[in-house]
């Protein structure tokens, strides 16, 4: 939901992808071919993809990833795939959100993929949120609860930041906390 929220707030366009296997691709090597796929995609379209995936293990291995991005040509992908992975069926869309806004997306995501098949691996690529964005929230949550780390959360997600090896946290803190952190002259 996070990359999501961040997608949102900055109007990025939200695309889901899917890439699969077939039985003569190697599926031991499906992350390997998904970052060379992104290597083309970066020098054929000059973006990098800020993206969130899971492979499951359905058929041969099966890669279905949201991403935020510019279009690519589902022609150009599944030639590219069938390059590079010996299998040219992909599927590519745009995603919109739903009445209930990004937890549409999220609660199809989770019905579809996450709760009806089995999955093998979920991560997610460097500018998806921001490196180490887990362990930021987390913290959050020892120091403050729930409900508070909560909205510190979306105030920081909501924000312009930029993704760097450390998002400076303390700009998004209630004002005592900012207050401590300062330095004593």
């Amino acid at each position: 939901m996070s990359g999501l929220t961040v997608g949102k707030s900055r109007r990025e366009r939200l695309r889901f992808m899917t890439l699969t296997s077939s039985p003569e691709s190697k599926s031991r090597k499906l992350n390997a071919d998904f970052r060379a796929l992104k290597m083309r995609i970066l020098r054929k379209f000059h973006f990098k993809m800020k993206y969130w995936k899971i492979r499951t293990n359905e058929g041969n291995g099966v890669l279905h990833i949201v991403y935020r991005g510019k279009y690519i040509p589902q022609r150009w992908l599944s030639e590219q795939w069938a390059e590079i992975h010996k299998s040219p069926i992909v599927d590519i869309r745009s995603l919109y959100e739903t009445r209930k806004g990004l937890q549409g997306i999220v609660f199809y995501l989770v019905g579809n993929y996450l709760a009806k098949q089995s999955f093998e691996r979920m991560s997610w690529g460097y500018s998806w949120v921001f490196p180490a964005f887990v362990s930021c929230w987390k913290r959050l949550i020892e120091k403050y609860g729930f409900r508070q780390a909560l909205y510190l959360w979306r105030r920081l997600l909501c924000s312009s930041f930029t993704v760097t090896r450390q998002v400076r946290l303390n700009r998004f803190l209630p004002k005592y906390e900012r207050a401590r952190l300062q330095p004593k002259i």
